[in-house]
């Protein structure tokens, strides 16, 4: 048959082409690379520790902790998470992606300082906060795949002069339609690009980058 149309064989061996190479880089991204980019940054005590949240989302496909190490006290950090969102001081990311194509803020923004429990940031709701230690934010509802997904940040002194900041993740993903199918496999393996995008845009600001 395919010797008779040699267009149709063309276009066969087209797609077998594609579907190895996704296989092989789907092989190689479980393999080799996943781990590294759900725990970028974090030691085994920052994987395994207790943040806020954890109990919301039990045995989630997507758990992801992350951190870096800043020049700088809990203080001096705090205000920086606490400004983030929307409309507000940004995702210290990519800002046409994440924030209108508003710049993020290179300074802290005073009246975005007097965030509280309840209060929504975006598509995200503050559920915890203790000052200079922990917030917790929420997805909310209406998010579809992402609704109810937490997103925890921790401050942990490692001196006088350092501290740990950590960001937890951590979702049950959703199967119900191709979309969610091809949004989950893209959001697993990109969104390590937008998290350490943002942590390294909060360390380059509190040293004063």
């Amino acid at each position: 048959m395919f010797k008779r149309h040699p267009f149709l064989r063309a276009i066969v061996i087209f797609i077998e082409c594609w579907l190895i190479g996704l296989a092989v880089l789907a092989i190689m991204y479980f393999a080799y690379i996943r781990d590294w980019q759900m725990n970028w940054g974090a030691s085994d005590e920052d994987i395994s520790r207790v943040m806020v949240g954890d109990e919301l989302r039990t045995d989630p496909e997507l758990n992801a902790t992350r951190a870096v190490i800043i020049k700088g006290s809990p203080e001096q950090i705090w205000p920086w998470l606490v400004q983030m969102g929307y409309n507000r001081g940004g995702f210290y990311a990519f800002d046409k992606l994440d924030h209108g194509g508003i710049p993020s803020a290179d300074s802290i923004i005073p009246e975005f300082q007097n965030l509280q429990v309840g209060d929504t940031i975006t598509f995200l709701q503050v559920v915890e906060m203790v000052p200079n230690e922990s917030m917790l934010w929420v997805f909310l509802p209406h998010l579809g795949g992402w609704g109810g997904g937490t997103w925890s940040w921790g401050l942990y002194p490692i001196d006088d002069q350092h501290t740990k900041l950590v960001s937890r993740l951590r979702q049950n993903y959703t199967y119900d339609s191709i979309q969610e199918i091809i949004m989950w496999s893209m959001m697993d393996a990109l969104e390590i690009v937008m998290m350490r995008t943002s942590m390294l845009g909060i360390k380059h600001r509190v040293e004063g980058g």
